[in-house]
């Protein structure tokens, strides 16, 4: 009798440790990368920005991207993570590499979420939609 509640105590230190040291993790890389102009946001900013996620543009293998709108007016897209991946690795890696590269065939990104688990990355909008779209159209098309 004794011994159940142990368990279930260790497993729960064991899993926050875990959770909190990945933000450990995300927090420090974050801080070396200060060289960038990206926005950090809260999630609340976030929720509000995409209108509570009330648009959805798309769905993809790392999470859902939402149409928002920032305080100017600026119009853009926001892809919320879904389950934090490789010790949050792939979220550091997209905000090193994007967060950099200013090129006229790049979307921009213009911020990121870390709040708790919830992960989101703030690009511009493209108003035609995503290239993957138009890849594959002209792909089923050809001979």
């Amino acid at each position: 009798m004794i011994g159940l509640p142990f368990i279930i105590l260790f497993l729960g230190y064991k899993f926050k440790r875990r959770h909190l040291s990945m933000y450990d993790a995300i927090e420090g890389f974050l801080q070396t990368q200060n060289n960038f102009m990206s926005i950090r946001c809260n999630y609340s900013h976030v929720k509000r920005m995409t209108r509570g996620f009330k648009e959805k543009l798309g769905e993809g293998g790392y999470g859902s991207v939402y149409k928002g709108k920032l305080q100017s007016g600026r119009d853009i897209a926001v892809k919320m993570l879904s389950k934090p991946k490789a010790g949050g690795q792939d979220f550091m890696n997209e905000v090193a590499t994007i967060g950099r590269i200013h090129h006229v065939n790049v979307v921009g990104l213009v911020g990121y979420c870390v709040e708790g688990t919830k992960r989101a990355l703030v690009y511009d909008f493209m108003p035609n939609g995503s290239l993957d779209k138009y890849i594959s159209t002209s792909q089923e098309e050809s001979p």
